[in-house]
């Protein structure tokens, strides 16, 4: 069984890929002051003993306000076996950042998977049967946050899905020179919208390659999704068929926490923390 959970955080972003048998992957760790969560918190909670992939994809300071929690669960109720981040840049120019670094280390190196006809670096790693395949920009081809992010593509069975962090439209434009990550787009089927849904992280030539079945939104500080942009997202979205989804949009905002849950060789399903739209 696989059950990804996005969650409804006012700060940064924050996703837990649960793996069974007290195993789970998490990607960011924002926060709610207002109901309260905390990555740290539901994992233990949950009884996660192990965290098999920490991925620190985006390097501003509410994407890694929950790190240090994170850090001192690791010293006693959770292990954490390995960390994932850019690892073009220095840690130390990100709060928070490099402490984890200097617990974890790296697991992502500048060494692997070098693709010539765009000068980009990507990795693969395997965490039980789910596949991971991380992409990044450079630094210091690129020097702001958010084109730094990580961007990872999840596949597992019948679902793919991408999370690109808080790539903005100049670098998402430098990824798409990569022959290997077009690929990879193409079979993309679920899609989290980069940037929180924002202007600045729509790039409209994604979806030359990229034709999801649900585009996902993680609102931040509880602010909708501006028309225009949902607009072009339920244009670029195809929906989905055999009652996944009956949606071709979904927003943390709307929809609070959002599931998606595969069991066995049953059709993936997507659930929501809300059955109703809020007004």
């Amino acid at each position: 069984m696989l059950e990804i959970e996005i969650f409804n955080v006012e700060q940064g972003f924050c996703a837990a890929i649960n793996l069974g048998e007290h195993h789970s992957i998490l990607i960011d760790s924002g926060e709610n002051s207002s109901t309260g969560f905390k990555a740290s918190n539901y994992l233990l909670q949950h009884h996660c003993r192990s965290l098999d992939c920490l991925v620190l994809a985006t390097y501003t300071e509410d994407h890694l306000l929950g790190i240090s929690d994170l850090v001192r669960e690791s010293f006693g109720h959770i292990s954490i076996n390995f960390l994932v981040a850019n690892p073009s840049i220095e840690p130390d120019q990100f709060p928070g950042l490099d402490k984890a670094l200097r617990r974890f280390g790296n697991a992502l190196t500048m060494a692997t998977d070098w693709h010539p006809e765009c000068g980009k670096i990507s990795q693969t790693l395997t965490v039980q049967d789910i596949t991971l395949t991380f992409f990044w920009n450079n630094y210091p081809d690129f020097k702001d946050a958010h084109n730094l992010s990580l961007v990872t593509f999840l596949s597992y069975r019948d679902i793919n899905i991408i999370f690109p962090s808080d790539q903005q439209v100049e670098g998402w434009r430098s990824l798409l020179k990569c022959d290997d990550f077009c690929d990879r787009l193409r079979r993309v089927n679920m899609f989290v919208a980069a940037d929180h849904g924002r202007e600045e992280g729509y790039c409209p030539e994604v979806f030359d390659f990229c034709r999801p079945e649900l585009i996902i939104v993680s609102n931040e500080s509880n602010q909708r999704i501006s028309p225009q942009i949902l607009n072009q997202y339920q244009k670029h979205s195809k929906g989905s068929h055999y009652g996944i989804c009956d949606q071709k949009v979904l927003t943390t905002y709307d929809n609070g926490t959002i599931t998606i849950s595969k069991v066995l060789d049953r059709l993936r399903q997507v659930t929501t923390q809300y059955s109703d739209v809020r007004s």
